[in-house]
């Protein structure tokens, strides 16, 4: 199990920083402050000694619940996930949505062992209840071990009275540290879920749901999505004050054990598409001066070739340069522009048969 030694002294320290007497502190007093440390629970992702909570953000069915679980199971036993090393403690899951049937099921699929695995605590709510956060004060009261609280969802823990208005989750916000995130941040990091807008934005932080303080009390922000009705797979992506970002990046999901890893990203899953574009369209302006010589590109080929208009173009030209096609006519009234392949000399014939 996990050595959890010294939580007293960083509690001490954790008080030192939040209670400051002063508003105005020169650097040489910042400097004699005695600070939390600052650890990964997810390298370079989720960390400790921070009073904001952390996003775990997505639209209904992108993923989010699967994904949070996994790092959960991930956390207790001390493995990666996506790529990042974990620290490995006691994991506590708040949650609302699910019965405890379907969450056990979850920690079954995911491999979690109590025998040699961290504790991993669930604490299952109601969601309509309103001392939620005591509860979760008094959980990490009496587990002081735990390193990680994954919460489903935040508005559910934090019950904002209306989550679009910025004071109204300022002050849910400031009601969050005062019962939990000024007593527990040094020691434990908090990864909250929540939803997207239904209509996506040109930046990912716009699409988080309710008010834009939510954005900017909250730490790293992890947004997960699902690539289309027609494709269901998910992409996830993460901005981070500290640490590595995560740029947008295919799931490869396994179904069986409900685990996810990085696939592709989306900008390399793009370039090959390109150039499997570029391939197949020029494959068909090929077999189309093979079966049709002497044709024009523009009247002739062109509107039988799939594809981008530029693209083709671009493609067509290329061909031209090379020599791969050769042109004939002057491309004037009475001598129009054609093209034909470039004849194959003899001696290549016959070494090809």
């Amino acid at each position: 199990m996990a050595n959890h030694e010294g939580s007293t002294a960083q509690d001490a320290a954790a008080r030192k920083v939040d209670v400051v007497k002063f508003p105005l502190l020169t650097v040489a007093e910042l400097k004699a402050m005695k600070y939390p440390s600052s650890d990964w629970i997810v390298e370079d992702l989720i960390r400790l000694g921070r009073r904001r909570p952390s996003l775990l953000a997505g639209k209904p069915e992108s993923g989010k619940s699967t994904f949070s679980r996994q790092m959960a199971v991930a956390v207790t036993k001390g493995i990666p996930i996506i790529g990042r090393q974990t620290k490995r403690s006691p994991v506590i899951l708040w949650q609302t949505e699910d019965d405890p049937a379907d969450v056990l099921d979850s920690w079954n699929r995911l491999g979690y062992d109590e025998a040699h695995d961290e504790k991993l605590l669930t604490l299952i709510d109601s969601g309509y209840e309103s001392n939620n956060l005591d509860k979760l004060h008094d959980a990490l009261v009496e587990h002081s071990d735990v390193r990680l609280v994954i919460v489903e969802t935040l508005d559910d823990l934090l019950k904002m009275e209306d989550i679009k208005e910025n004071t109204a989750a300022r002050k849910a916000f400031d009601t969050f540290h005062a019962k939990i995130g000024r007593h527990f941040s040094h020691r434990t990091a908090f990864l909250c879920l929540t939803h997207l807008k239904k209509k996506d934005c040109d930046e990912s932080g716009d699409m988080i749901m309710g008010a834009t303080v939510i954005r900017g009390r909250t730490d790293a922000k992890l947004y997960m999505k699902t690539v289309s009705d027609d494709d269901d797979r998910h992409i996830i992506h993460c901005k981070v004050r500290e640490g590595r970002p995560i740029p947008q990046t295919y799931l490869d999901f396994n179904p069986e054990t409900k685990t996810s890893t990085l696939g592709l990203t989306v900008a390399e899953e793009r370039k090959m598409n390109v150039g499997k574009t570029t391939g197949r369209i020029e494959e068909d302006i090929v077999k189309y001066f093979a079966v049709h010589p002497n044709s024009s590109f523009e009247q002739d080929c062109f509107p039988v070739v799939e594809g981008n208009t530029s693209l083709k173009r671009k493609i067509f030209n290329s061909l031209v340069k090379d020599g791969a096609l050769v042109k004939s006519g002057k491309g004037v009234k009475g001598s129009p522009a054609v093209y034909h392949l470039k004849p194959i000399p003899m001696e290549v014939r016959k070494e090809a048969a």
